[in-house]
């Protein structure tokens, strides 16, 4: 026995005896291909690139003669971000800076000479009207800057009360000049913008950008950086255009976050509000998908400059204001902090933590000192903040008790120098904040301590860069004993623990580069416009699919060409997400003891026009298929003459007007299995029992009882991700194929998750059961279908898309999709038309298929004519998502679009006396 297995290992492939060996080849083939996606990456002059800010990072000065000259920001007057990158331009990058000059001017003489004079520094300036500008700067100083970190006070009385600085009511007229702003920027820019250029914008001031931009020049890779925090959807919800701003947001490539944090509450506000989904690709790359768009988010906090502060921090005009400083509190070890007039900075927490600290620690009192720096207000007021004036009362009450400079408030704006000499003065950073973005001074003070090494950083856990500090001790502000502790420890934790914990935050931020932090932004952007990869995803039978990026958005002009051409039509539709908007509500809760009415939105007049023309043109066969209950659909679409119905995802129909048999006229209303449905009620009763404990479980979910299926529905469930968890969770305790363990085990039912609900159904009723069947009906009584339009929307809709394709392949005709096998490769191109990025060309041989990179194709191009075939079937999806689908349209608007283009030729040839003559019927490319 041991000889035959020596003789079968001898005959083994070597890579099956030693994996390592099979391995390096792809390992070598890994490592080039990261090789190549880095070179591609690589900025290059050749990159038309525009870093967009609220201001430019120089200022301009005019002489008394008219002359304009210009001055850049330096390190000793400003602590400006937009100044800090304007000086870390990454070699061989091509970034021009786009802002407010600083000035006001009507002169387009001035402009001209304003714009000349910038033109060395890289910058381009946006004029825009002063009274505009104020108005925005009052927007977004005393609206948005306080709903971005959460503030959630919205109403009139809040913003007429002396005690607060952040007034939250909404002007509509400041809203209207900050649109107005953020249009002058995009006008700024777009006439300098090529195809293929990076645009990168900056903060809450330039929200709107990113949606003007798009609009504009789609082809242009917008990328997004938010230097402040972000808020929940509790509060994001509250405002009046939220939808304005996370459109906006989401017609970026890319949009960035100081940390994960506030990238995830933008998730959950896209999820909530704007029904978008998410996914990973590649290397845990997050993907946001909204209707035709799919943005990546990332997470990637601003850095300070490190080479460029570090060297300041020797110099003799610091230390020497830092001896000052020391000087006034003597040997007392000096917390100090650095923030802001606003509520944010925690300012009253702090004091009052410090003073409870001194009562309840006497033994530190002679030994310890507070300095506070106050920063100037973003509201500029002649009076002092309620805020200062508290802070103030309570630091001349602690003096009192404690000494004199015990604590030491200091106003005003200060230069870098300055601050650098602050924190290097002090022994302990205290930061109290209760919401801030990022704040940048934890680390200039490790820069500031370089030199020594003794510093430590008692830092709130709801500022950004606690998550990033890890050195720092990190405290609950709200929490003042868990604040008086952090105190005591640093003040009598040894020099050990001290250097330690020092290094630990120097080794970071002394590694941190502001110029790569410039180039990994940009080269994330440049990936996401030059990344070509499909887009994976589940469709029907949680079969992986795929589709590929940005060029298969369905040509209205070509599924009119082809409609034209066909004598024989089939048009199937699904209802809510493809003919009306998808406002399904639930509206009676389970166990009232009545009926649930599922109540939406039912289609436009318009749309119920356009069913109409297309159901009684003679060679159309119309069906729409919901999953809505029979009595729905006769209330929504009873009174369109000849369409066909079908609810329940095919249970019950009403056959086409062209189909109806003198059977189905004696009964409206017909049943795929009428004769057997009592034999569903034991897999029902058990179904409801389970998901009627879902529903006292999750607040705000049903039930749904159908003639064919049973369905806990959780549209209207408020955490949504977590309910999708859960979901997940009933659907493995549900589905049939997961064993014996399954409660519908041996039933024959099959269970599925869609958008918002986990449905339990007969195995044989799905929607591509009635489209399958109705196909070989009219194949039957009218020949060859020469064109067939499906469009859903939903998950249910895959089936549809599914027996499309399965009967075009049958008939050996066209279909309009892209036909992929278990592994993504695309299969026989006679079986299949290319998609819209491939143009078939056809020679005496037969079929070839050539790839083009063309944005945008023409009719011809995207819908060649074969005179041997004139059948096309087109699946269509609503949203861009991975489908099964050939194509996709974006939203609701463009499918009536589509159908009033098809209405309006059936009704050309009905008027046509003509139209009933095959020869002349035909298509001629000159007449048209």
């Amino acid at each position: 026995a041991n000889a035959e297995i020596v003789d079968k290992l001898v005959q083994m492939d070597e890579s099956a005896i030693c994996p390592e060996a099979s391995s390096l080849p792809r390992l070598a083939s890994f490592e080039e291909k990261l090789r190549k996606e880095e070179e591609a990456q690589v900025l290059s002059a050749s990159d038309n690139i525009f870093a967009i800010f609220r201001t430019l990072p120089v200022r301009l000065i005019r002489s008394a003669a008219g002359e304009w000259s210009v001055e850049e920001d330096g390190d000793e007057i400003t602590f400006k971000v937009v100044s800090m990158m304007h000086r870390s331009i990454p070699a061989g990058a091509n970034i021009k800076f786009v802002g407010h000059p600083g000035v006001f001017t009507t002169d387009p003489d001035e402009q001209r000479k304003i714009t000349q004079a910038l033109a060395p520094y890289a910058c381009l300036p946006v004029f825009i009207d002063e009274q505009v500008v104020n108005g925005t700067l009052e927007f977004c100083h005393t609206f948005l800057w306080p709903v971005m970190h959460n503030m959630k006070v919205f109403d009139d009385e809040a913003s007429k009360r002396e005690d607060t600085e952040l007034a939250q009511k909404f002007e509509e007229a400041h809203w209207k000049n900050y649109q107005v702003f953020n249009r002058a920027y995009a006008d700024s820019v777009e006439a300098d913008i090529i195809q293929g250029s990076l645009v990168w914008v900056h903060d809450f001031y330039l929200l709107l950008v990113p949606r003007a931009l798009q609009l504009r020049r789609p082809d242009t890779c917008i990328g997004f950086f938010l230097h402040s925090a972000f808020p929940m959807s509790e509060v994001m919800r509250c405002i009046p255009t939220r939808e304005e701003i996370l459109q906006s947001m989401l017609s970026c490539k890319v949009v960035t976050f100081q940390i994960f944090e506030y990238a995830r509450h933008f998730l959950s506000c896209c999820q909530l509000l704007m029904n978008a989904t998410y996914h990973f690709q590649g290397a845990g790359v997050l993907h946001v998908e909204h209707e035709s768009d799919s943005v990546v988010l990332r997470a990637d906090h601003f850095v300070l400059p490190f080479a460029d502060f570090v060297g300041r921090v020797g110099e003799k005009r610091v230390t020497d204001q830092a001896k000052t400083i020391r000087k006034q509190f003597g040997k007392k070890l000096i917390f100090a902090s650095i923030d802001g007039d606003e509520p944010f900075a925690g300012m009253i927490l702090k004091l009052r933590a410090f003073q409870k600290f001194l009562q309840d620690c006497p033994q530190h009192v002679q030994r310890v000192g507070l300095l506070q720096h106050v920063l100037g207000r973003r509201v500029k007021s002649d009076n002092d903040s309620e805020l200062m004036r508290e802070a103030r009362r309570m630091a001349d009450e602690i003096n009192k008790d404690f000494g004199q400079d015990t604590v030491v408030i200091r106003e005003g704006d200060v230069t870098v120098d300055e601050r650098l000499a602050l924190l290097q003065a002090a022994d302990v950073l205290l930061d109290t904040s209760i919401n801030d973005g990022l704040n940048l001074h934890p680390f200039l003070f490790v820069i500031a301590h370089t030199n020594d090494s003794r510093g430590a950083m008692i830092v709130s856990e709801f500022s950004g860069c606690s998550s990033v500090l890890t050195g720092s001790i990190k405290v609950n502000p709200w929490n003042t004993q868990a604040v008086m502790d952090a105190m005591h420890s640093v003040v009598t934790m040894d020099e050990e623990e001290r250097a330690r914990r020092f290094k630990q935050d120097h080794s970071y931020v002394a590694t941190q580069k502001l110029s790569e932090f410039v180039r990994t932004n940009l080269a994330e952007m440049k990936q996401a416009m030059l990344k070509a990869g499909p887009v994976k995803g589940l469709g029907a039978g949680s079969r992986l699919h795929f589709m590929e990026r940005g060029f298969r958005h369905l040509s209205a002009d070509a599924v009119c060409y082809d409609y034209k051409r066909a004598k024989t039509r089939a048009i199937f539709l699904d209802n809510e997400g493809t003919l009306a908007p998808d406002r399904r509500n639930m509206i009676q809760p389970y166990g009232t003891g009545k009926d649930l009415t599922n109540q939406g939105q039912p289609p436009d007049p318009k749309v119920l026009e356009c069913l109409q023309t297309l159901a009684q043109d003679r060679s159309n066969v119309v069906m729409v298929i919901s999953g809505r209950d029979r009595s729905t659909m006769d209330k929504w679409f009873g009174e369109v003459k000849d369409l066909g119905l079908c609810a329940e995802h095919g249970f019950y129909w009403v056959p086409p007007g062209k189909m109806a048999t003198a059977e189905t006229s004696q009964k409206r209303w017909q049943c795929m299995k009428e004769g057997d449905v009592d034999e569903d009620s034991d897999w029902k009763t058990i179904a409801k029992t389970l998901m009627e404990k879902y529903v006292k479980r999750v607040q705000g979910s049903v039930l749904e009882s159908k003639g064919s299926a049973v369905a806990w529905n959780y549209r209207k469930v408020g955490a949504q991700m977590l309910a999708n968890e859960i979901a997940q969770e009933l659907t493995r305790f549900l589905d049939p194929t997961n064993g014996p363990d399954s409660l519908m085990y041996g039933y024959p039912v099959v269970v599925v998750s869609g958008k918002g609900y986990v449905e339990v159904k007969r195995s044989d009723v799905d929607k591509g059961v009635v489209v399958s069947r109705m196909l070989q009906e009219m194949r039957q009584q009218f020949g060859p279908i020469e064109f067939v339009l499906c469009i859903g929307d939903d998950r249910s809709d895959e089936d549809m898309f599914e027996k499309v394709n399965e009967f075009s392949k049958k008939e050996g005709r066209g279909s309009r999709c892209i036909a992929l096998d278990e592994d993504g490769d695309s299969i026989n191109a006679m079986e299949c038309q290319p998609s819209p990025t491939s143009v078939k060309s056809w020679s005496s041989s037969g079929p070839s298929l050539r790839i083009t990179k063309k944005a945008s194709l023409t009719l011809e191009e995207f819908n060649p004519v074969d005179k041997t075939k004139s059948s096309q079937y087109y699946t269509v999806t609503v949203g861009r998502k991975p489908s099964q689908a050939g194509f996709f349209l974006k939203d609701v608007g463009e499918v009536s679009d589509v159908l009033q283009r098809l209405a309006l030729q059936a009704t050309v040839a009905n008027l046509s006396r003509f139209s009933s003559m095959p020869t002349l019927a035909q298509y001629d490319e000159e007449s048209d």
